[in-house]
């Protein structure tokens, strides 16, 4: 009889656990989202930027793809730009599953074409983004939604960016419209600390004084 019992509290602890393992599964199972990218497909003309966006997986996105100058390969938005005309595959990864775009790049630019360059760049935090506008009719306005802009005009732009991550700018000229990217690298900016000399009298000439 003792054995008896034995063997039923072994068999109902083996029944929990294999329970316990199948809802286990059920809810990984439940967690694993498909990857997407999109736009699945699109069409830029050749030095100008396409930004890509990814969506499931874990929140964490690895970008990969042929022939590219990967300017940002982590988050869940990327730029890309290339320089020769053909249809790329952008390949991005999250929690062991993918998905790709397609862009095709067209390599017949028409006279007066807009365009902002460089398409894609880095610059660290607190660094200076540049760009210029060509093309259009010579007059050409730019805007961006994480910018305070202070001179919306002419061919040439600057920017500083308060926080990291994938910006986009864009410069409207005749009706058309081009976009530049930039990935804000994290970085730090160093305040110099104020030298003092303690002990010896303020003679008005030291860091900070007038």
């Amino acid at each position: 009889m003792e054995t008896n019992k034995k063997y039923l509290v072994l068999s109902a602890v083996t029944a929990v656990a294999v329970v316990g393992l199948s809802i286990g599964a059920l809810s990984f199972a439940q967690t694993s989202v498909p990857v997407s990218c999109s736009p699945a497909s699109s069409s830029v003309n050749v030095n100008q930027v396409d930004v890509l966006t990814a969506t499931g997986g874990n929140g964490t996105y690895s970008w990969s793809g042929p022939n590219l100058n990967i300017t940002n390969s982590a988050g869940n938005q990327f730029a890309v730009s290339y320089p020769t005309a053909n249809t790329y595959p952008i390949t991005v990864s999250s929690a062991g599953l993918s998905a790709q775009c397609n862009v095709a790049v067209v390599g017949t630019v028409v006279t007066g074409t807009l365009y902002c360059s460089p398409a894609t760049q880095n610059v660290t935090l607190g660094q200076t983004a540049t760009f210029s506008a060509t093309g259009g009719n010579g007059s050409y306005t730019w805007s961006a939604p994480d910018l305070s802009i202070s001179n919306p005009t002419g061919s040439g732009f600057s920017a500083n960016y308060a926080s990291p991550g994938l910006k986009t700018l864009t410069v409207t000229s005749a009706g058309a419209t081009a976009t530049c990217a930039t990935n804000v690298l994290p970085g730090s900016v160093v305040i110099p600390p104020t030298p003092s000399t303690p002990g010896l009298p303020n003679t008005g000439g030291g860091y900070g004084q007038q």
